[in-house]
């Protein structure tokens, strides 16, 4: 289900999840990387988006490029194929090549619209990422301790990162190409972490990733 402008597809205190997939995808030579498939023909953004689809958050918005660019209609109507049964929304960053703090402000301000206790910050270009992973963060999230949970690999923190709604002002402050990151810095800020794998830390941003991505199975996001 995808739902149009100004629709509320949450109750008041669920965990929602934002996909930034507004990028240029410029270091990923001419093959848009969302685009790129893999051997079994499935686009980096529809795996991506299995993961989440598999999971506990409650809806999720896609924020995509301004509708000028020629791939935006392609990955819409990727967005429209997937995730049948979940609430999904698309959002347009038409400010997205001020950095990624702009399409992360376009989905932080639909998690407000929707009351979310917390919400679920994932790259599109991480297809690997299962539900396992993301639940595991909305169940540590869910115990009510943190601001922000993060996931960890062999002692290293990567992506998706599950933000509380008292988070979402500062997130909504961010400028240039900065994500969330930028605020766990901060002393004030309650962080915890869950034990992961290796997909929170691979992300498909170049053209060899993209020959890597290309030669991988569909395999089941669990």
């Amino acid at each position: 289900m995808v739902t149009s402008k100004g629709e509320s597809v949450t109750d008041a205190g669920s965990v929602v999840a934002i996909v930034l997939a507004a990028g240029r995808s410029s270091r990923s030579g001419a093959q848009h990387k969302l685009l790129a498939r893999n051997a079994d023909g499935q686009t980096m953004l529809a795996r991506t988006l299995a993961g989440l689809c598999a999971s506990q958050v409650s809806a999720l918005c896609v924020v995509l490029p301004p509708l000028a660019r020629e791939t935006s209609a392609a990955l819409q109507a990727i967005v429209q194929k997937s995730c049948s049964g979940k609430l999904t929304a698309i959002r347009i960053s038409n400010a997205a090549d001020e950095g990624l703090s702009a399409s992360l402000k376009v989905g932080i301000a639909w998690a407000m619209k929707q009351q979310a206790a917390g919400c679920l910050v994932s790259l599109g270009d991480m297809p690997l990422v299962g539900s396992l992973v993301i639940d595991a963060l909305v169940s540590r999230f869910r115990q009510g301790d943190a601001d922000v949970v993060l996931p960890q690999w062999l002692g290293q923190v990567g992506n998706p990162v599950l933000w509380k709604a008292g988070c979402f002002e500062a997130l909504q402050t961010l400028t240039g190409d900065r994500g969330g990151k930028a605020l766990l810095s901060q002393p004030s800020l309650v962080k915890a972490t869950v034990a992961a794998d290796p997909s929170v830390l691979m992300d498909f941003d170049t053209a060899d990733a993209l020959l890597e991505f290309a030669n991988m199975r569909t395999t089941e996001n669990t």
